[in-house]
């Protein structure tokens, strides 16, 4: 039986996510897993800098991005409804 926080990442597998890095990067992409080390891996990903006068972003595909340099991670804000299924919520919002 996994524990809380296990189940919790499990979740998380194949939804999109939103990482924020300390060196001002944001990538927007599909959480795939983590490794032992608690990086986490990204497909379909892309990339924007923050601050940058032109917030165009490109693709990047695949990346591992290291732990130690996260600084927020969100996910769309999704509940579940009486058949299990998966729903967002508040328009699609997303959360930490």
């Amino acid at each position: 039986m996994d524990t809380p926080a296990i189940a919790a990442v499990r979740d998380l597998l194949k939804e999109t996510l939103r990482i924020v890095t300390s060196d001002n990067r944001v990538f927007i992409g599909t959480f795939v897993g983590t490794d032992q080390l608690l990086n986490i891996l990204l497909v379909n990903t892309e990339e924007y800098i923050l601050g940058s006068d032109t917030p165009t972003g490109r693709y990047v595909g695949q990346v591992m991005v290291p732990w130690r340099l996260i600084i927020q991670i969100e996910a769309l804000c999704r509940s579940h409804d009486e058949q299990g299924e998966r729903r967002e919520q508040n328009g699609g919002g997303l959360y930490i």
